[in-house]
């Protein structure tokens, strides 16, 4: 059996598309994966729906699939598929509520059936700020080359609830404008897009509240970025402070040691991590990837403009004979759109 290095989703991060995380794990297609979470902020709660594929490429989204949501036990609404984004399903109308429980029913369009095991919402998510810093340092990419980057780093101030037994993720999403030009080398563009995103989806920071007695969490590093031409327009970050269930921090615990693991090729490979979400009985034995988690959140942004760096920001690759697509097409860019958030 061979294993070897494959782009493989184990979560979903939401915002848009599937994201891929680099894992050691056996390269198998077909493999379902339903990921997502309700959430107390009504624009967070999606579910996203794929398989794998057998090489290193991104899971194949899968449309037209049936996602209910119950709370308490009663239908709440259906998560409706993203127009423009295959795959990806959006709950409308409705935001989870404290100390509820909610699960979704999944039917695919081969009326294959899952269901998520009932999860209750956390009653706090407590609240948090977020600022950025900017540096210059090494910075070793995807194949291993070691070079100077221009960086900004993303810290939250996290305060926590004061009640025990809780526990906690902070993620970060980026927002920013693209600006294409209807004709290459016209003065004249067409609307901006807006590219909706995870800062990096193999980064997460968790927290068991068990650990610390403090309710500060001051400073925490969240994420980081490099500078490039995104930057020359307005650019978000934006901080999620998520209050999780003790099962959903014990799945997220599992997927950090998996991506993160220093192993060698004499340690045996790692089990498949499987979340909440199991077939009708009919399908006894499958089993999806991912997790349907049931989140109380908190939320806080910040942005940058070009004049917030000390250097100049010359991003010039639009310049040359063949620019790339998204010189002039700015919806060929992965997760990009032209709805503007409410808030940008």
């Amino acid at each position: 059996m061979e294993i070897r290095r494959s782009s493989f989703i184990f979560l979903v991060f939401l915002f848009g598309c599937l994201e891929p995380i680099e894992v050691i794990t056996i390269n198998k297609g077909g493999e379902l994966i339903i990921s997502g979470q309700i959430s107390t902020l009504e624009d967070q709660s999606v579910v996203t729906i794929g398989t794998t594929a057998e090489t290193e490429r991104l899971p194949f989204p899968v449309s037209d699939a049936i996602v209910v949501v119950y709370e308490n036990n009663d239908s709440l609404g259906t998560f409706i598929e993203h127009q423009t984004t295959k795959g990806k399903y959006v709950l409308k109308g409705h935001a989870g509520k404290p100390g509820s429980e909610y699960y979704i029913k999944v039917t695919l369009p081969d009326n294959e059936t899952y269901l998520s095991a009932a999860e209750k919402m956390p009653d706090d998510a407590g609240s948090v700020t977020s600022y950025y810093e900017l540096a210059r340092e090494d910075f070793v990419d995807g194949e291993g080359t070691l070079s100077q980057k221009n960086l900004i780093k993303i810290y939250a101030n996290g305060v926590l609830p004061s009640a025990d037994n809780q526990f906690f993720r902070w993620t970060v999403d980026e927002v920013y404008i693209i600006v294409a030009s209807t004709a290459f080398g016209s003065p004249f563009t067409s609307l901006p897009c807006f590219v909706s995103q995870p800062v990096d989806p193999q980064t997460f920071e968790l927290l068991n509240r068990q650990n610390i007695s403090a309710v500060e969490v001051p400073n925490k590093f969240v994420a980081q970025r490099i500078v490039d031409q995104t930057f020359l327009y307005k650019h978000y970050f934006v901080t999620y402070q998520s209050a999780l269930t003790a099962e959903a921090y014990d799945y997220w615990r599992k997927v950090d040691v998996l991506i993160t693991g220093n192993g060698s090729l004499f340690d045996p490979p790692p089990a498949k991590i499987f979340g909440n979400i199991r077939g009708s009985e009919e399908q006894e034995g499958e089993t999806p990837y991912g997790y349907f988690q049931v989140v109380n959140q908190t939320v806080h942004r910040i942005y940058t403009n070009r004049s917030d760096f000390p250097y100049f920001l010359n991003f010039a690759d639009c310049e040359g004979t063949v620019p790339p697509p998204r010189c002039t097409n700015c919806l060929s860019v992965r997760n990009s759109s032209y709805d503007r958030p409410p808030w940008f």
